[in-house]
């Protein structure tokens, strides 16, 4: 069947099931659910005949009938966005070197053995970044496939990493690097770290808001904090003149990992993130409110005497070994951290961390906030994978930047393959319903928008 049969036929039994429902007093949503399956029902077709058009075209060819000769005729079916697509072509053999090849998936780049398209993988893989493997496998009535399905496409895309293409590196004087972490519940038991970093060159607010500017997030369950902290300093090198940068001010919570990150980033200065001092500074004073102002005078103040002096002062005051051992734990944790503390009153320039709300965001909304466990791959792809999609990545374009197109045939026979299956298409305007000589039906206003690229015609009066 020719391309403008396709159209005709198709459009054909659009514009029967429209009329129906309109007689049967369908709403606008249902039409345009009709509508819908029928724009899909095209596509497909159109598609299977691109294929038979490449592989007549390849038949017909003076090179085929010289090297190759035809072995059979197969069948595959190839699920994309729209539905199925169910090809048929010719599996030859090459009469010189006994190789065999499906000719026509090669010059259309079709991957060997693939049973779902890469434009249906992307957005799988980016719906199941939002939503579980069998929620993302269901989201498409027209390409419905199974939860293992959704996970293959993730481990077959591998490590997703988005490094934003610039023309010349950044000048800035100050970087942001802040980092937390999250707890993933694992299938074997064990709760393990998902750790998040975020580079940015500070905030704007807008409105009542902060807004971070050109924030780009690392996310990892591995507990390889080296590979991490490399990673974020390979951005920082390709994204900014490290010449120009003053200071890197690496805010968290004071954990190991985090601290770790000063051994790789020049000019860095770790700096202790508010939530987490007064979280600790809360279980010391335990609902004294003045203690409370009184010592937070001290931190701010960036004295260690007085901040030793009212820390004693709660231990005094606790009345249970509780408190007591609360207020102990409290004064380590300050102690351990005071450079960092010192720090976030030195520097004018230093910010507040937002690192909870961040992980939350990015990686508890996936990974934690529902009931579920984790293997330790499906962790750390969903980690990378989420940040990835939080910096921009598109997904479609990395899985095609890592198909490896193997075609035997010269860029120059591809080529008048390619031009022979474009003139199957160059006949559209040849569908008889566009040569008629009444200009005002429906079918024919819509099919020469088509036609034309635009659906932009007046229907009706």
């Amino acid at each position: 069947m020719i391309v403008c049969e396709i159209y005709e036929k198709i459009i054909s039994e659009l514009e029967k099931h429209i009329a129906e429902g309109l007689l049967n007093g369908s709403s606008f949503s249902e039409l345009a659910a009709t509508v819908h399956d029928y724009v899909n029902k095209l596509g497909t077709r159109i598609l299977e005949q691109i294929i038979e058009d490449a592989d007549k075209a390849f038949i017909d060819s003076t090179e085929r009938k010289r090297h190759w000769q035809i072995v059979r005729k197969d069948t595959r079916g190839v699920l994309t966005e729209m539905g199925q697509v169910n090809i048929s072509r010719n599996y030859y053999r090459h009469k010189k070197t006994g190789e065999y090849a499906y000719l026509a998936d090669e010059v259309l780049k079709l991957p060997a053995y693939d049973r779902v398209d890469e434009g249906l993988k992307a957005d799988l893989i980016l719906k199941a970044s939002g939503m579980s493997y069998s929620r993302a496998g269901r989201a498409n009535r027209h390409a419905e496939v199974s939860r293992q399905t959704v996970m293959n496409c993730i481990r077959e895309a591998g490590t997703l990493i988005h490094i934003p293409e610039r023309n010349k590196k950044k000048q800035v004087s100050v970087l942001y690097v802040e980092a937390d972490e999250d707890h993933v519940a694992h299938q074997d038991g064990q709760n393990r770290q998902a750790k998040l970093v975020y580079v940015h060159e500070g905030a704007r607010r807008n409105g009542k808001r902060c807004e971070l500017q050109n924030v780009h997030y690392f996310a990892t369950t591995s507990t390889d904090n080296e590979s991490l902290w490399i990673e974020v300093l390979d951005y920082i090198e390709q994204t900014y003149e490290l010449e120009h940068v003053e200071r890197i001010y690496i805010a968290g919570d004071g954990a190991g990992w985090i601290k770790a990150g000063q051994n790789y980033l020049p000019k860095s200065i770790p700096i202790l993130d508010a939530y987490h001092r007064n979280k600790y500074i809360r279980k010391a004073v335990g609902g004294d409110d003045i203690q409370m102002k009184r010592l937070m005078d001290a931190l701010r103040a960036g004295d260690k005497k007085a901040t030793a002096k009212e820390l004693k002062i709660c231990y005094e005051k606790a009345e249970t070994d509780g408190h007591r051992k609360r207020v102990l734990e409290a004064r380590k944790y300050l102690f351990d951290n005071w450079t960092s503390i010192e720090n976030a009153t030195k520097y004018p320039d230093v910010i507040g961390c937002s690192a909870e709300g961040h992980v939350s965001h990015v990686l508890s909304e996936r990974l934690s906030s529902r009931p579920m466990g984790w293997c330790l791959v499906g962790s750390e792809q969903m980690s990378r994978l989420r940040a990835f999609v939080h910096n921009g990545g598109n997904i479609h374009a990395a899985i095609k930047k890592q198909r490896k197109n193997e075609i035997r045939l010269t860029r120059k026979k591809e080529e008048s393959i390619r031009k022979r299956v474009v003139k199957g298409f160059e006949n559209i305007g040849n569908i008889p319903v566009l040569q008629m000589s009444g200009r005002s039906s429906r079918i024919y206003l819509i099919l020469r928008g088509i036609q034309h690229g635009s659906l932009l015609y007046r229907v009706g009066g």
